[in-house]
């Protein structure tokens, strides 16, 4: 069944919302990558500031089993969180763009249909072959800058594939546990501050005492605010009208916004490759958008 014209809007209207919170999301942690404190800190601002925010919706929502509210923390929140974050100290912000947003349409795509039998059709396939096009595009035009790849950027790059994986495992529960975006929000959000906030207080590294209190407060708003709870609601309720294959296509076009706003935000000069790399992963996710399946 077709889903009305409203609900269709409704699904467009928190995508876009969503993409623009993810470009920022990735200029701003990799500002906290490079900053005083510990990507264990910046996991922990997003999720006590996350749940302070939550609690005041305990009542509006109705949470689901303790099963599922363990699932969506484990990948949509701590997983994904404490990955991307310690991956942001070792590799640049160009490498995030390629390999978390970008990648989530193939490991979206390959999560479901092993799990959920679900293949993708020839036009999807053609979809992802236009946005595979444009991470090597993009990739290419990091590798030709000549950068040094390091150890340590390896293994940045495989958190940033791991964190991704996380996503797009969390995108396919959104769909298997289909519920009221808030509740979904809600529940993986205090989930995982009750299981995350202990093992930081007690066990983890932290530098937050030295870190200076715009650092601070930059990532509290940013991460726990506007990416931890506001993306999120966004999110949900977009996987909810649109359905999650054409969410995370929609949502490769990350990669080329961030390249686009590093050139003002960090000086960074936008190459002839990295322009090929938009075009492609654009096209990919247009069409993506046009050739997926209505939910209904």
């Amino acid at each position: 069944m077709t889903p009305p014209p409203s609900s269709s809007r409704a699904g467009w209207a928190a995508v876009l919302a969503t993409i623009c919170i993810w470009t920022g999301f990735i200029l701003v942690s990799r500002a906290g990558g490079k900053g005083v404190l510990t990507g264990w800190d910046v996991a922990a601002l997003r999720f006590g500031v996350g749940a302070l925010i939550a609690v005041f919706f305990l009542s509006r929502v109705k949470l689901p089993p303790l099963k599922v509210i363990a699932l969506f923390s484990l990948f949509g929140g701590i997983g994904y969180a404490v990955t991307v974050y310690s991956a942001f100290r070792m590799a640049p912000a160009a490498h995030a763009s390629v390999l978390m947003p970008g990648a989530l349409p193939f490991e979206t795509a390959v999560i479901a249909w092993l799990w959920l039998r679900q293949a993708p059709s020839r036009g999807q396939r053609v979809a992802l072959g236009l946005v595979f096009a444009g991470i090597v595009l993009t990739a290419a035009d990091t590798l030709s800058h000549g950068t040094q790849i390091t150890g340590m950027q390896l293994v940045g790059d495989a958190l940033f594939l791991c964190g991704s994986s996380a996503w797009a495992t969390f995108t396919l529960l959104l769909r298997r546990y289909p519920m009221q975006p808030l509740a979904a929000t809600v529940a993986t959000t205090l989930g995982s501050a009750a299981a995350y906030l202990p093992v930081w207080w007690l066990f983890l590294p932290s530098t937050l005492g030295q870190a200076p209190l715009a650092e601070i407060a930059m990532q509290a708003v940013y991460q726990g605010v506007l990416v931890v709870f506001v993306a999120m609601l966004l999110y949900a309720q977009a996987v909810r009208h649109l359905g999650p294959q054409t969410v995370a296509l929609l949502m490769a076009v990350v990669p080329g916004l961030s390249a686009l706003a590093a050139v003002p935000v960090l000086g960074e000069p936008l190459s002839l490759l990295a322009l090929a790399g938009l075009g492609a992963v654009t096209a990919g996710a247009v069409l993506g958008a046009r050739q997926a399946p209505k939910p209904g």
